[in-house]
Order: structure tokens, then sequence, then C-alpha cells
């Protein structure tokens, strides 16, 4: 996925069931901030899951993490370029939870 320069590019994963999901995320070249958040169905509050960092090019690293989904909504990841274009690489696992 290209991250066009001054944009916001955001990755949604709809959860419909209760889950684990464990993602990576890698941005060629850095220099983005990258923030994860969950937003419910039920129309409550999003949950904070990653504040927006700034990933510099020293940073040039995978980026994963790891969430426990107990209501159904969206996971965002937010990808936030500010300088040229960049090539977005990601991944993820959804592993579902017994009642």
């Amino acid at each position: 996925m290209t991250v066009k320069p001054g944009t916001k590019q955001i990755v949604e994963f709809t959860i419909y069931e209760k889950c684990v999901i464990t993602w990576e995320l890698h941005v060629v070249g850095w220099e983005v901030s990258y923030g994860a958040e969950f937003v419910p169905n039920s129309g409550g509050y999003s949950i904070n899951i990653q504040k927006p960092k700034k990933m510099s090019p020293a940073d040039e690293q995978v980026v994963h993490g790891i969430f426990k989904v107990s209501e159904l909504g969206k996971v965002l990841l937010t990808v936030d370029n500010p300088t040229s274009k960049k090539k977005l690489l990601y991944r993820f696992k959804i592993d579902l939870l017994g009642d």
C-alpha cells in the first residue's frame, strides 16, 4: 500500500467475534507517525491502543501490537506521512476466544 505525501492512511480491521488480534506494520523509509485504536460498534468511546508516535528512519523496524477484543468493532492503524511517498506493509492474525 502506498502512503502519499501529506496524507494519513488508515488500515482497518473489522472484528466480528471476541478475539485477540496481532499485527505487524512496516513503513519503508519511516519518517511517519503511527498510532492504533479500537472503535466499538456500540458507539462507545474509542480505546487508544498505541498513542501516535513519531518514527524516524533510524527506527527502520517492524512495529507490532496485540489487543484483546471483547466486543465487536474495528481496530484502526493510522500512519500519518508528512514527507515523501512511502510504502506501507502490514499483516495481521486473529485468534478467536472461546466463550
